[in-house]
């Protein structure tokens, strides 16, 4: 089948741009003028036909459109650049590539990976970023870490540590026409994102959902806005519940899945068992069981 693809050097430049939500930012990233950004994210716009960024303000922000496209292509992009790596950097020394969600990579595993860099100066670790679990065999990923149930078949799986956000939202959205009283009902809700959609397509797909509900509803991309947008009633967002403990005691905000009403993912490391046969694989497992311990 042909393929119709939009212009390459013009999704380049998206992707630096929503990124960075700034285009001169995002013009120092590749090396060229922010002009030469702005060109080309028009470019790509009437390639689509519609805009991909909302303009004005102090601050770039994405529209729908590019909301949706902007993980899609940031997780090729980042695909591609591993693979080259590897294939003009290959070396004698061991290689171990790790599969880890968006959210666990950014606000949990990035902070600690340079101890495991300073233990295991010989390995060449590589991070690859997707919210789906991927075939470990046919993708050549050593190890994943996944958010989910700890069910994947023909895989070996350890529990990490517990999922760190839940669905809130204002008691106001357990009546009325589409009242929130089943995980299923979510998708008659409107789903509340900070940024990017990748927290609610992981905790939909956790909970056995089809992820597409996660592709509509509004970007907040203020914490504050999202929160007052929740206690409105205005649609249900994904946050850490000890943070929310203010409003939750005082009835501002529930939890309506928490505890045994709901899902209780995880994150689980993800592997096949000849793996381990790796001594890489076996260096990187101790590691992050041993920071999960403390965690």
């Amino acid at each position: 089948m042909k393929r119709r693809l939009p212009p390459l050097n013009a999704l380049r430049a998206f992707e630096a741009g929503a990124h960075h939500l700034n285009f001169t930012r995002a013009a120092d990233s590749l090396a060229v003028t922010p002009t030469a950004i702005s060109h080309q994210v028009r470019q790509l716009e009437d390639w689509f036909g519609k805009p991909l960024f909302q303009r004005g303000g102090k601050q770039l922000t994405l529209t729908e459109a590019g909301s949706q496209l902007y993980p899609v292509i940031a997780e090729a992009l980042d695909r591609i650049n591993e693979v080259a790596c590897r294939i003009r950097d290959s070396q004698e020394r061991a290689a171990l590539t790790v599969s880890v969600t968006p959210t666990f990579g950014t606000r949990w595993l990035a902070t600690r990976l340079g101890r495991f860099w300073e233990l295991h100066q010989d390995v060449d670790l590589r991070i690859h970023h997707s919210v789906h679990l991927v075939d470990l065999a046919r993708d050549d990923i050593d190890l994943a870490i996944r958010w989910g149930l700890g069910s994947w078949n023909d895989c070996c799986s350890e529990r990490l540590m517990d999922a760190v956000t839940m669905p809130l939202c204002s008691p106001k959205l357990l009546q009325g026409p589409n009242p929130l009283r089943e995980i299923s009902d979510l998708t008659k809700q409107v789903l509340l994102h900070d940024q990017v959609r990748q927290e609610w397509i992981e905790w939909l797909v956790a909970a056995g959902l089809d992820d597409s509900a996660a592709r509509r509803g509004p970007v907040v991309g203020d914490p504050n806005s999202l929160v007052s947008a929740a206690i409105e009633g205005h649609g249900v967002f994904l946050g850490p519940v000890s943070m929310m403990s203010a409003e939750i005691a005082s009835g501002a905000l529930i939890a309506p899945f928490a505890g045994d009403d709901g899902p209780a993912p995880a994150y689980f490391l993800v592997y096949l068992e000849k793996a381990l046969e790796k001594p890489a694989v076996k260096a990187f497992r101790e590691f992050i069981l041993a920071e999960t311990k403390y965690a």
